[in-house]
């Protein structure tokens, strides 16, 4: 049989993972009596994206020395960098 990528998405539809399986048993369990059939199928494949979310990010590896990113914002020198004062007299009894 030639591999394609619908072949793939089927036989991996198929193949039966435990961690998945698991956590949507518990979800089912706890909410089941309330949702239908094809939400429940939609609620299978959110719980297996949430599950294969999760193994991307254990697969990357950091230190103890790695730190968060940091945003860069550019200085521009021609934008005020002032809160604007509230006008005169308010304030004041």
């Amino acid at each position: 049989m030639r591999w394609t990528r619908a072949y793939a998405e089927v036989t991996m539809a198929e193949t039966p993972d435990p961690e998945t399986d698991s956590l949507f048993e518990i979800v089912r369990q706890r909410y089941g009596a309330r949702l239908t059939g094809e939400q429940l199928d939609d609620l299978r494949k959110i719980v297996r994206g949430q599950v294969d979310a999760a193994r991307a990010l254990r697969a990357v590896r950091l230190t103890n020395g790695d730190e968060p990113f940091q945003r860069f914002a550019a200085y521009r020198a021609d934008e005020p960098l002032t809160l604007p004062s509230p006008p005169r007299g308010e304030g004041k009894p």
